[in-house]
């Protein structure tokens, strides 16, 4: 049997509310401990619940949907819902585990609130940080279900951020989930290898292909580089090898 899920949900638009409702009632173990028409309305069910799981419209008045949660010291599982998919780069920068453009299909949002349910069974079942132990300079360790499996550093493409979890992108397109936060994972990896890009996101340094102000790619695949971590990622990544063109 399934392990239960409780949710609250926010949007500010009435018919998506509703139907975004009846979609998660074909969701079975899923109790709404609260429907809400904007973020502000949530903060008055907190002290009292403790939901597993948000989820929340980004474009909500007065506290947007990614203000709300960068307001929270203790977060849940966050999926965001917006019209814009343009805001996903800040919903992942919050550690959102999905992002969900509007209109939303019923199997996209199902397997959404799925992911969330996994995450919450990984976490009841293991203690923080459990998932991933370093071996020795070219690898380390990741739990898969009861088995710890090695990992060599050059296999990873990158690391994204899920709060309490990563996902790790593996070189042969596979992707492992590990109960390991992004900052206990940045203190053990070594940064010869591994470079932080944005909050969300750390590379490995030799999968870089491509480099610029906003925008690191890894061949095909293209990630956002965060403000803050823009010259560093400059500088670690280009430092001074670049040719450079005199006049």
């Amino acid at each position: 049997m399934k392990q239960l899920l409780t949710y609250i949900i926010a949007d500010d638009d009435a018919v998506y509310l509703e139907l975004t409702q009846q979609q998660l009632l074909l969701i079975p173990n899923l109790h709404c401990i609260a429907a809400c028409e904007s973020a502000v309305e949530i903060i008055a069910c907190l002290p009292q619940q403790q939901p597993d799981l948000l989820i929340l419209d980004v474009e909500m008045p007065g506290l947007s949907g990614i203000q709300f949660a960068k307001s929270l010291l203790q977060l849940p599982l966050l999926i965001f819902i917006s019209s814009h998919k343009a805001y996903a780069v800040d919903a992942f920068d919050v550690d959102a585990i999905d992002f969900l453009a509007k209109p939303v299909a019923p199997e996209r949002l199902i397997r959404a609130v799925e992911k969330a349910r996994t995450l919450k069974e990984m976490k009841n079942n293991s203690v923080a940080n459990s998932g991933f132990k370093t071996a020795d300079e070219e690898t380390f360790f990741i739990k898969d279900k009861n088995a710890f499996v090695k990992v060599k550093y050059s296999d990873v493409l990158y690391i994204e951020s899920l709060g309490d979890f990563v996902n790790i992108f593996l070189v042969t397109g596979e992707k492992k989930i590990v109960l390991v936060s992004m900052k206990s994972l940045e203190q053990q990896l070594p940064n010869a290898h591994f470079i932080r890009i944005s909050r969300s996101l750390m590379v490995h340094k030799q999968k870089i292909t491509a480099v610029e102000t906003t925008m690191v790619s890894l061949g095909k695949i293209q990630l956002h580089v965060g403000k803050t971590f823009a010259d560093a990622v400059m500088q670690a990544v280009v430092g001074k090898t670049a040719v450079k063109r005199f006049i």
